[in-house]
């Protein structure tokens, strides 16, 4: 497994272009985009070219973009624009070479029925799919440990993507989502661990599933999620993609990213090699 860096982790401290220098001087040589930060840089006259060759000049990859969020129940206009944004993202990941595009169920969903959540949810997915297959990109759906999100825990979004039947829909599993929606370490030994594309790594205090906030995702190593063993597991099943730090407490996205970054390559490589995957 390799160390990943999230751009949200310095989200409202640094721009795309200071991320990707000081990820790579911290050591990372993978690392996520997040959409609002790609927009900001087009919008500020930066080019895709112009990105491609910054990632290439430091020599770190682009993994997946961050996210495509609150894909499902849209009718109309509502669909045709997730399904407008979902070409950009996935024509300025094949552009500058990233493999994966997140996404997230609906927030707010306007039923509480499961099935009625998978069929939907998998129903979108397998559109966007098709999309996503013209640039040669995959799907990382990410379960939310949070109550407005209509898909919570690991297993419902692996029933979900395999729904699908689309070679390249899978899950991302986000360690303080997994802790926080309930969801068990011991679920990611189950059938379909194959499906995982990308993790991401944050950690959370001890607090009942589903009462978190998404600010309490903390450094990994100062929660209660049990991180190394959610690791191990997803070695066990043959994982050997990114682990991507990304923490939204307030205190650490205040940081200076000068500082910021290196820390956060310190404290994931840590409860990495803790858990024997790197």
């Amino acid at each position: 497994m390799f160390p990943s860096y999230n751009m949200a982790t310095t989200m409202k401290s640094s721009t795309m272009e200071n991320d990707i220098v000081l990820a790579a001087k911290a050591g990372f040589r993978h690392i996520e985009l997040r959409k609002e930060k790609l927009l900001n840089f087009l919008q500020r006259g930066g080019t895709l070219t112009g990105l491609k060759t910054l990632l290439e000049d430091n020599g770190i990859k682009p993994m997946c973009i961050n996210a495509l969020a609150d894909i499902s129940f849209h009718k109309g206009q509502s669909r045709t624009t997730v399904q407008e944004l979902c070409h950009f993202l996935c024509y300025a990941g094949q552009f500058v070479g990233c493999p994966d595009l997140e996404v997230i169920a609906a927030f707010g969903a306007p039923t509480d029925d499961r099935e009625e959540v998978t069929a939907e949810t998998a129903g979108v997915l397998a559109e966007l799919s098709k999309i996503a297959a013209d640039y040669h990109m995959r799907l990382a759906l990410e379960y939310m440990g949070v109550p407005k999100n209509s898909v919570r825990t690991y297993a419902h979004a692996m029933e979900i993507v395999e729904r699908t039947g689309a070679d390249n829909v899978g899950l991302l599993v986000d360690t303080w989502h997994h802790f926080a929606g309930g969801s068990k370490p011991e679920e990611l030994l189950g059938p379909g661990s194959d499906k995982i594309f990308t993790v991401h790594i944050g950690d959370a205090p001890d607090k009942a599933p589903l009462t978190l906030r998404r600010n309490e995702c903390i450094w990994p190593g100062d929660g209660a999620a049990p991180i190394p063993e959610m690791l191990r597991n997803l070695k066990k099943v043959g994982y050997e993609g990114i682990v991507s730090v990304e923490i939204f407490d307030p205190g650490v996205q205040a940081m200076d990213p000068g500082f910021c970054i290196p820390l956060a390559y310190e404290r994931t490589a840590q409860v990495m090699k803790a858990a024997g995957v790197l």
